[in-house]
C-alpha cells in the first residue's frame, strides 16, 4: 500500500495532472453530504467548497447526473473530463451554503432528496444518532440496541450506525427511540436546527436554477434490509412526491448507504420500474460505468488530498490496479 502522503506529494508535482489527462474518457461522479459555514465543523465550509467547485469548473466539463445518463443511454460517449456533482439527503445546508457558490460559478449539480424527510415527517436516522451523542456528556461504555448489546469504543457514532445497518428495517426504526431512552434523551418529533430538511419551494427554486433533483426513496431505510414486498411502495412513494411537488420529467435515483450489499436484484428492479433512469452506488471500486443502476461515486470532503484524488482520477486509477489491471 502507497502512503498517503507520498500519493498527496507526488499528486502536486504533475500527478493530479496526469490523472486527470489519462482517465479523461472515464467520468467521475462526486459524492457530497453535509456543508456549513462553520471553519470548525467537518463537512465542507464555504471557502473550502468554493475553491473545489472553482478547480472543478476550470479543469472539468461539468454537468448533471442526468445529463451523463443521457449519454449512456444514447450509446454515445461523454465529453472528455466529464465530472458530476452529487449531494444526497436534502438538508437545507445545501440551499445556505453550497447552492449560492454553484450558482456563482455557473455549475450544476444533482442533488437526492429522501422526500419523506422533505415532508417532515421524519429525519434521517443518522442524524438523530449525531444528535443524541451530542446531548450526552458522558456515554455508557455499552448500550442495548436493535437486538443486542453493543461496545461504543472509539468511535460510538460509528459502532451504532454499523449495528443499525445490519438490522432489518423494523428494528432501525426503534433503534433511535431505544438509544435516547438510554441515554436519558427524547428525540424531538421534527429535526432540530442544523438537522432540517430543504422545503419544497426551496427545491423549486433550485430546480429553476439548473440543479436536478433526483430520488432517495421516502424514509431513507436500508433497501435490501426491507421486505421485498414493500420496496415497490417505498420507491413509488418517493416518485410520486417529485413528481406532485416539482413535475413529472426524468430522475436518477441514489440508493440509502449505497454499499455493495445494498443494492439486490429485487432494489435495482424496483428502481428501474419505477422510472428512474440511472442509479449511484456511495462507494468507487474501480469499476466502469457498465451498469447505470450502479454507478459508483467518490466520496469528497474537506479534505484537499481526498478532494484532488477523487476528481483527478488518482482514486479509480489505484482501485482500478487493485482489480488487476488499468486496461
Amino acid at each position: 500500500m502507497i502512503p498517503s502522503a507520498l500519493i498527496d506529494f507526488a499528486g502536486r508535482w504533475g500527478g493530479y495532472a496526469f490523472a486527470r489527462q489519462y482517465t479523461r474518457n472515464h467520468p467521475r461522479i462526486l459524492m457530497y453530504h453535509r456543508f456549513t459555514g462553520d471553519a470548525s465543523a467537518a463537512p465542507p465550509m464555504a471557502d473550502v467548497f468554493e475553491e473545489q467547485v472553482r478547480h472543478l469548473a476550470e479543469h472539468f466539463h461539468v454537468m448533471t447526473l442526468g445529463q451523463l445518463l443521457a449519454y449512456f443511454h444514447a450509446g454515445e460517449r461523454p465529453p472528455p473530463h466529464t465530472i458530476v456533482m452529487t449531494v444526497d439527503d436534502g438538508h437545507r445546508d445545501f440551499f445556505e451554503f453550497a447552492w449560492p457558490i454553484l450558482k456563482r460559478h455557473n455549475v450544476p449539480a444533482t442533488l437526492f432528496a429522501a422526500t419523506g424527510f422533505i415532508d417532515r415527517e421524519l429525519w434521517l436516522w443518522p442524524d438523530q444518532v449525531t444528535w443524541l451523542l451530542g446531548q450526552c456528556r458522558h456515554l455508557p461504555d455499552c448500550v442495548q440496541i436493535a437486538g443486542g448489546p453493543l461496545e461504543l469504543g472509539d468511535n460510538p457514532w460509528q459502532a451504532i450506525v454499523d449495528r443499525i445497518l445490519a438490522v432489518s428495517d423494523d428494528k432501525r426504526l426503534r433503534a433511535p427511540s431505544e438509544l435516547g431512552e438510554q441515554l436519558g434523551c427524547d428525540l424531538p418529533s421534527e429535526a432540530p436546527e442544523g438537522y432540517a430538511p430543504v422545503t419544497w419551494d426551496e427545491l423549486r427554486v433550485l430546480e429553476a436554477s439548473g440543479i436536478e433533483i433526483g430520488g432517495h426513496t421516502h424514509t431513507h431505510p436500508n433497501l435490501a434490509r426491507m421486505p421485498e414486498s414493500r420496496l415497490p411502495e417505498e420507491i413509488h412513494r418517493c416518485r410520486e412526491r417529485l413528481d406532485s411537488e416539482l413535475g413529472m420529467r426524468p430522475r436518477p435515483f441514489c440508493y440509502p448507504n449505497g454499499q455493495p450489499g445494498d443494492v439486490t436484484p429485487a432494489v435495482r428492479a424496483a428502481v428501474r420500474d419505477e422510472g428512474f433512469t440511472g442509479a449511484v452506488m456511495a462507494y468507487a471500486d474501480g469499476a466502469r460505468h457498465e451498469d447505470v443502476y450502479q454507478l459508483r461515486r467518490h466520496s469528497s470532503s474537506s479534505n484537499p488530498f481526498q478532494f484532488y484524488k477523487a476528481s483527478s482520477g488518482v482514486e479509480w486509477l489505484g482501485r482500478r490496479w487493485r482489480r488487476g489491471g488499468l486496461s
